[in-house]
């Protein structure tokens, strides 16, 4: 049984597919780890949401490993949104229109 209800926003979903999307022009392999990796992300938030750092905002994250990528996140009581799926180095701090 889940511990939180975990939402993934239609603009991180968008995020999620055209970074997958990119990976799987140079290397479906990679873009298969990049999918996993992020899944695994999300699916883990179910259990144990409040697991990872809180940033000076008040928002959540977790950083991708072997990936560019950061997802960010808010956590009210037992309600997770997933805000992005972005990327380190491009637009920092685009998605934070989009935390309650």
């Amino acid at each position: 049984m889940s511990r939180f209800a975990v939402e993934v926003l239609p603009e991180a979903e968008q995020e999620l597919r055209e970074a997958f999307l990119w990976y799987f022009d140079r290397s479906p392999i990679a873009a298969y780890a990049f999918r996993s990796l992020v899944v695994s992300a999300i699916d883990a938030l179910a259990h144990d949401a409040d697991m990872w750092p809180i940033n000076e905002d008040g928002f959540r994250y977790h950083v991708l490993s072997r990936f560019p990528y950061t997802v960010w996140y808010d956590l009210h009581g037992d309600s997770v949104t997933i805000l992005a799926i972005a990327h380190q180095h491009r637009r920092p701090r685009y998605w934070k229109a989009r935390g309650t």
